[in-house]
Order: C-alpha cells, then structure tokens, then sequence
C-alpha cells in the first residue's frame, strides 16, 4: 500500500530560514542559533547555487 506523506507545516521561525534543519510546527522555537533569513521575500527558492555554473 502506498501511504501518501502528510505535507509537514514547519515553524514559523524555520519557514523563513534558508538552512535544511527544519523544526515542525508544535516545536516552540524562541530563538535560533543558526537562523540565516533570506536576503529579500520569497516564497520557495527555485534555484541552488549550482544551477549558476551548469
């Protein structure tokens, strides 16, 4: 049987952070050490840096 993944909400803080290590939402998040905020506003990043040198 093929069980369809429920698509995971994140934390607010981590939603808007570039970095892998997501959080879901019923995570309390004050404060991230780690937190690299996206230079302007974007929904979803469509491109990595690798795709520049292909």
């Amino acid at each position: 049987m093929n069980k369809k993944a429920d698509p995971v909400t994140w934390n607010p803080l981590c939603a808007k952070c570039r970095r892998p290590c997501r959080q879901p939402s019923g995570t309390l998040l004050v404060d991230c050490p780690r937190f690299l905020p996206y230079p302007f506003k974007i929904k979803e990043q469509r491109f990595s840096q690798m795709d520049l040198f292909e």
